[in-house]
């Protein structure tokens, strides 16, 4: 077991997202000739189960800010994440993951939306005062356009009403 923080990531090399879909490619594909998207859609229909489950989880993860551990399973996040793509590489089981995040209130919501996929929770848990500590923090995930979805609809319904 070791420990890897995200400065062992460089950011700067990240790549870009892909416009026409949500997901994710990983460094390797998980199973040969199935689209991602579909792995996505099926693992969203089991991650209510694997959510904080620690049993079987693949690695720890903390976060600056936030004083509890997540139990992170590397598919659910490097499907879904340029960062954890990338991070992922370099994590192996059991290992301990230290990361950074621009708003540690907010990422809690978003590891479960990348678990269930369930756009209705986040969307109600969007608010006038954290809409953009979202965002922050899905930019800086590299997340993919689903999410994105669902803070635009909330800026175009909400915020631009103000």
């Amino acid at each position: 077991m070791s420990t890897i923080t995200a400065d062992q990531v460089c950011q700067s090399n990240l790549p870009s997202l892909p416009s026409a879909s949500s997901a994710i490619a990983p460094s390797k594909p998980l199973i040969e000739n199935i689209p991602t998207p579909y792995i996505v859609a099926k693992l969203h229909e089991m991650g209510s189960t694997y959510f904080q489950d620690k049993y079987t989880a693949y690695a720890e993860l903390r976060v600056d800010g936030i004083d509890k551990s997540f139990w992170v399973h590397k598919e659910y996040l490097e499907l879904q994440s340029i960062f954890f793509n990338k991070l992922f590489v370099q994590v192996g089981q059991g290992d301990i993951i230290l990361i950074p995040i621009p708003s540690p209130s907010t990422f809690e919501p978003i590891l479960e939306y990348l678990y269930t996929g369930n756009d209705e929770k986040l969307y109600d848990l969007l608010n006038l005062d954290n809409y953009y500590d979202f965002w922050q923090n899905i930019d800086y995930l590299g997340l993919g356009n689903d999410i994105r979805a669902i803070v635009f609809a909330f800026i175009q319904n909400e915020v631009e009403k103000q």
